[in-house]
């Protein structure tokens, strides 16, 4: 089973969808508290990377069952828009705040 995440800014939840043929929301996340989710990207061991508003913490690593389990800090990256990871398994961050999109080497 696969699934397909997309997040409501307006309402700070992230539903879940099961693929092929969505019919109907299978599950929702509040990622964070106190932040808006702005991109997922869900990497081959099916844990789920959040960008999120929070400058202390904008790249956050969860579980399916939602529980923050890793996170990368404002001090490693400032600014995190958008996400995704390439077949490499390196994580692409969006940083608007500086202008620039880095590259995170997950393997470390």
């Amino acid at each position: 089973m696969d699934y397909l995440y997309l997040s409501s800014r307006a309402q700070n939840r992230t539903y879940r969808y099961s693929l092929p043929g969505m019919h109907g929301r299978n599950a929702n996340v509040r990622f964070g508290n106190d932040s808006r989710t702005r991109d997922i990207a869900r990497d081959s061991d099916g844990l789920i990377w959040v960008a999120t508003d929070d400058s202390e913490i904008p790249l956050r690593l969860y579980n399916s069952s939602g529980r923050m389990v890793s996170s990368i800090s404002g001090d490693i990256v400032s600014s995190a828009t958008g996400i995704t990871i390439d077949i490499e398994g390196n994580l692409w961050v969006s940083n608007n705040g500086e202008g620039i999109i880095c590259c995170v080497d997950l393997s470390k």
